[in-house]
């Protein structure tokens, strides 16, 4: 284990150990801190942040309230400014102070509790049994101390009890999850000695109104529905203060919170009932046109609206082709199948760290060599780069031979129109309606971080030009990669034009971009000290220097460039046999399983927990540098062995007619599959257990629901914008050749 790693385990040991013992904390004690930290305790010693840290263990260790072992009243006050808000009536509302004071006096009086548990009304137990307590497997990363917000909301109390209880109390349950910080002037004066300072920032405390425990958790409490999020976040403010902390965000749900509609969710649901109502209008039209014998307006103005028709176009999707046609790369289908389940697999285990309840321990998870296929999921993206270059440069060279020429300006035009209104439309969603989604207790966190992104930046998505923003700029996360594909696509021409011009001489220059391709990530490894990103990468090296070697078009384009020979050469020897011995294929295959294992288990020793030291810089520079563009290499030979005969049963499974509705709409599923999982990040209730099973039915999952929603997005945006592009622009040659590559 890295020594970052075993920093972080002491601290959360030290701040586990402070939270059981604080309430016991003498004098002598402070042996083990410095004069200035003696000096600070004896100075506040006594006043109300000292006497909350005695009592905040108490509940959060699990000790029941009110205890049971005495007939003595406990004293609560100590929950005022931690887990209710406070009765000072200068920083909360008087209702809100008023019944917190009668929460407080039931926890405190046994003969008043038992009264009301008379009376069948389980609230005073129900209200504390929410609130978030210390779990077992603290060490292990369990520190998500959400409690029970069901629970909570679900409180609808009413006690009117006369003489001699004079009890009249009236609310509903209002559930807050809480986290606190340390404000940076204070981490290296507070944490410079004991802790390593970056575990200041971190998640909410449990000794929170300790001075010297840094706020390692996030708890969640439940609070009179009279009292206001800004209530609670003042009480706690006037709490924290005293101990050198302050309050990060205090989120707070009701059971009767209704979440309005605003202007820009009104207008996406205009947008989203007139395309629908569109799709209706023309399967309708369909319709009646085949019950009628009118198929002659077909060509007439209604044409237009045949082109949103949802039963042709769910058609188009699902429609399945069992012909061989030499013009259709077929294993492709398979390919961008598999990738797809790839990619949202390894999003599985990234984008749900913030709701796991075992992150520390999550990382064991890639300790075996196998489960690098996880570590390295990654690379599928590069299999989605190659597949990118394969295609363009295929589909430039056979437009250039069919029509004499390509039309350049309908080279930009078709890639937007294509790929900019699926964008346009998911991060509409995102940025609208997908907060009425957001119900759990981190729904909060997801709405700050990715729907008020989405309200900022859905243009930077929509443009592909998010990945060139500062970090944290982007809507949907995961079009970095759109952006990237699109900037390389754009500079294509720059390679191809020499190319199409003097073959001679554009091969050599086509030839010196990709030699350059993998000079330029090579050199930026080699330079910034970087490390290869690798999911569940060990964090103990920080880079000389920040550097994102994943999400710029320089550092990524050998797999693409690599993708465009593969086009290259398919085209060659499109309509030809090409003749091979068995032992050339036996050696090609080979060749391209060693590379390919080499790429994704090739560096698990430098991908797991007990590996004490980081990747030799000159293993990562060769790695960083190489690696994807191997893997694209290895993908070459693949595709060229099956489309050419020499796939056998390689070729079957990845060229399978099944694979194509699913090959249509893996665009789609690449927009709407990660917002299902933010979303279902911020509609638990409580925190997920991370392991190989429980992802592999996540990812079923994510692919079933995001697959549906993908259906409902190409028939909103790609069928609809494809088919009037055909109508609205020519292209010569088109029709010279019914079908085309796909």
């Amino acid at each position: 284990m890295g020594v970052r790693n075993k920093r972080a385990l002491w601290g959360v040991f030290l701040a586990a150990w402070a939270c059981a013992c604080g309430h016991q904390v003498e004098d002598e004690s402070l042996w083990s801190l410095t004069p200035e930290q003696v000096d600070w305790f004896q100075k506040f010693h006594g006043n109300p942040a000292e006497r909350a840290a005695e009592g905040v263990p108490k509940l959060l260790l699990g000790e029941h309230l009110p205890p049971r072992q005495s007939n003595k009243n406990p004293d609560l006050s100590w929950l005022k400014g931690v887990y209710l808000p406070s009765t000072n009536t200068s920083i909360v509302n008087p209702a809100c102070a008023s019944d917190v004071e009668n929460i407080l006096r039931v926890l405190q009086s046994n003969t008043l509790l038992a009264r009301i548990l008379e009376e069948q009304h389980f609230w005073p137990l129900l209200l504390p049994d929410s609130w978030g307590k210390v779990p077992d497997g603290l060490i292990y990363g369990n520190y998500l101390l959400w409690g029970m917000m069901e629970e909570c909301t679900g409180l609808d109390v009413h006690e009117d009890l006369a003489w001699p209880w004079n009890y009249n109390v009236t609310f509903k349950g209002r559930y807050c999850l809480i986290s606190t910080t340390v404000p940076r002037a204070n981490e290296s004066q507070q944490f410079e000695t004991a802790f390593d300072p970056r575990l200041a920032s971190a998640r909410a405390g449990v000794a929170l109104t300790y001075p010297f425990t840094p706020p390692l958790f996030q708890y969640g409490t439940c609070i009179p529905s009279s009292c206001t999020k800004e209530d609670m976040e003042a009480s706690l403010m006037e709490r924290l203060s005293l101990a050198g902390k302050e309050v990060r965000h205090v989120d707070c749900k009701a059971e009767d919170d209704v979440t309005e509609f605003d202007a820009g969710d009104i207008a996406y649901i205009v947008v989203i009932s007139i395309l629908g109502a569109l799709l209706l209008a023309g399967a309708l039209a369909e319709f009646i046109m085949s019950q009628t014998d009118s198929q002659h307006l077909r060509k007439g103005p209604l044409k237009y609206l045949l082109v949103f028709s949802a039963y042709s176009n769910f058609n188009k999707i699902f429609h399945i082709n069992t012909k061989e046609n030499p013009a259709v790369i077929s294993c492709l289908h398979g390919l961008r199948v598999l990738s797809m389940t790839w990619v949202v697999w390894g999003h599985g285990y990234m984008f749900l760290v913030g709701v796991t309840k075992n992150i520390i321990g999550a990382q064991v998870l890639v300790d075996e060599v196998i489960e690098q296929i996880i570590g390295n999921a990654t690379f599928s993206v590069d299999s989605f780069f190659f597949m990118s270059g394969l295609l363009v440069a295929y589909g430039v060279m056979r437009e250039h031979k069919r029509a004499g020429r390509v039309n350049w300006i309908m080279y930009y035009v078709h890639r937007f129109i294509r790929l900019a209104p699926p964008i346009a439309l998911t991060a509409g969603a995102m940025a609208t309606i997908s907060k009425f989604a957001l119900v759990g207790p981190y729904g909060p966190t997801v709405e700050r971080g990715i729907v008020e992104n989405c309200k900022s930046y859905w243009w930077a998505d929509t443009l592909f030009v998010g990945n060139l923003l500062e970090q944290g700029q982007m809507c949907l996360p995961q079009c970095w990669y759109t952006g990237v594909d699109t900037q390389i696509y754009i500079i294509l021409p720059f390679i191809f034009i020499p190319l199409l011009w003097r073959p001679k001489i554009g091969l050599p220059w086509m030839g010196i971009m990709t030699v350059v391709s993998f000079i330029i990530p090579t050199v930026i490894f080699a330079v910034y000290d970087a490390t290869p990103a690798l999911f569940f990468a060990r964090p103990e090296v920080p880079m000389t220097e920040f550097v994102d070697t994943y999400g710029k078009p320089w550092c990524r384009a050998n797999a693409y460039l690599i993708g465009c020979w593969a086009g290259l050469l398919l085209f060659k020897v499109s309509g030809k046999k090409v003749n091979m011995t068995w032992w050339q294929a036996l050696l090609g295959w080979l060749v391209a399983a060693l590379v390919a294992c080499l790429v994704i288990f090739g560096v698990a020793n430098y991908n797991t927990t007990d590996q004490p030291d980081l990747m030799p810089p000159e293993v990562s520079i060769i790695y960083g540098g190489f690696s994807r563009g191997a893997w694209a290499l290895a993908l070459l030979w693949v595709v060229f062995a099956c489309h050419t005969g020499y796939g056998g049963p390689i070729n079957t499974f990845l060229s399978h007619p099944s694979w194509q509705p699913l090959s249509r709409l893996t665009y789609s599923m690449f927009l709407t599959t990660i917002p299902v999982q933010f979303i279902y990040s911020g509609a638990v209730f409580l925190p997920v257990y991370l392991d190989h099973l429980n992802k592999i039915i996540e990812t079923c999952g994510y692919l079933f629901i995001g697959g549906l929603l993908a259906v409902v997005l190409s028939l909103m945006t790609e069928g609809p914008v494809l088919g009037l592009e055909k109508l609205l622009i020519h292209r010569p040659g088109r029709s010279e050749e019914p079908k085309k590559a796909q």
